[in-house]
């Protein structure tokens, strides 16, 4: 029986001290950055994200913008994923597969790196200023803000420790930019209520385009610095890959050939935030992009939004991607696991129903649509 809240106020009144007490010192804070640099008492080292003191302004940019807070009145019906049920996979307006022309000139794309070429295509057709990506030093992700095309290819590939990206989306210097962002779905969702709500911010980068990636999990970076010291010692790693299912391992691809990490052990350092995740294809973003399990080389691509459908069709046009269809048994297992996701998080939730957290409470409330 899912605990009621006491004591807890209004979400429209809500100050940092609440930000503290329901997402930073929860469990549930998934070190998205949204709150960082909107505010002198939040503070980000690597993945971790703390408040230094309490600031009594109530209705504060901090809380209404994470991800892990309940939404607004405001934003009531506007928002999926974990703010909001729209559907098994949120809003869809189309689904395809895709795969970057650019592939041919040796770029380092994991898969069929239409991420990287949707941001090379709106930065050199002027429809963003830069891109907030995330780059690795020594294989530890970070979170950087991309002006030309040598820096968006540098950032392809995928990470699977948490980086911080929407800090340096906040970081202003006194000139509002057009920003794309590739976005994890809890970035996505921070990013998209930043968005909707009618605050007013002074110099305030805008999120141009929302490019979401599909996630299921992701590794704190003290556990991925753990990992690395039992599997990857005296190598260097050139890439990390988790295949799909039956293969149940992650594989690092390093200078002396590919070593295999079971995914038992991964999965022993995935944060404790991702357990009650409902988002595995960033619902809240223009245009979510994952991997096809069944078609090497290729995205599977997920349209949400007019800007979204512009920009594919637009870059098709130019021959920057090569689309095709997804067949509707890949769509169909693709929804199966998205609402095999929500269950799951709902279900730890009810499990820790009496810390009394509202977020909790809130994607309960959701379990009779998903089910």
């Amino acid at each position: 029986m899912t605990k009621k809240l006491t004591n807890i106020r209004h979400p429209e009144e809500k100050t940092l001290h609440d930000l503290k007490y329901e997402v930073h010192n929860s469990g549930i804070c998934t070190a998205c950055g949204t709150c960082v640099h909107l505010c002198p008492y939040i503070y980000s080292i690597a993945d971790r994200v703390a408040a230094v003191s309490d600031c009594r302004v109530s209705s504060g940019r901090c809380y209404f913008y994470c991800p892990r807070t309940v939404p607004t009145s405001e934003l009531v019906g506007k928002l999926s994923g974990d703010a909001g049920y729209k559907g098994p996979l949120g809003p869809v307006m189309e689904y395809c597969i895709a795969r970057s022309t650019l592939s041919r000139d040796k770029t380092n794309f994991q898969y069929g790196g239409v991420v990287t070429t949707l941001l090379l295509y709106a930065l050199e057709k002027g429809m963003i200023d830069g891109a907030v990506v995330t780059l690795a030093k020594d294989t530890f992700p970070y979170p950087f803000l991309a002006s030309c095309r040598n820096e968006i290819l540098a950032a392809s590939g995928s990470k699977f420790a948490v980086s911080p990206t929407n800090k340096e989306f906040n970081r202003g210097d006194g000139e509002r930019k057009r920003l794309g962002v590739v976005a994890l779905p809890c970035q996505a969702t921070g990013l998209r209520k930043k968005q909707l709500l009618s605050l007013k911010e002074e110099f305030s980068n805008e999120a141009t385009l929302i490019i979401g990636l599909f996630c299921t999990w992701a590794l704190s970076q003290k556990g991925w610095s753990q990992l690395l010291l039992e599997y990857g010692q005296e190598v260097e790693i050139m890439g990390v890959d988790i295949p799909p299912p039956p293969a149940q391992v992650m594989r690092l691809l390093t200078s002396k050939g590919v070593r295999e990490i079971p995914l038992e052990k991964v999965r022993k350092h995935v944060r404790a935030g991702c357990q009650v995740c409902l988002d595995m294809t960033a619902e809240n973003a223009d245009i979510s992009v994952g991997m096809v399990e069944n078609k090497r080389g290729y995205n599977t691509v997920i349209i949400r939004t007019e800007k979204g459908r512009a920009l594919l069709q637009q870059a098709q046009i130019d021959r920057y991607l090569e689309i095709a269809s997804l067949d509707e048994s890949s769509w169909e297992h693709l929804k199966e696991a998205s609402s095999q996701k929500k269950k799951r998080a709902i279900a730890v939730a009810e499990e820790k129903a009496d810390s009394s957290l509202p977020y909790y409470e809130h994607i309960i409330s959701l379990k009779e649509r998903i089910w």
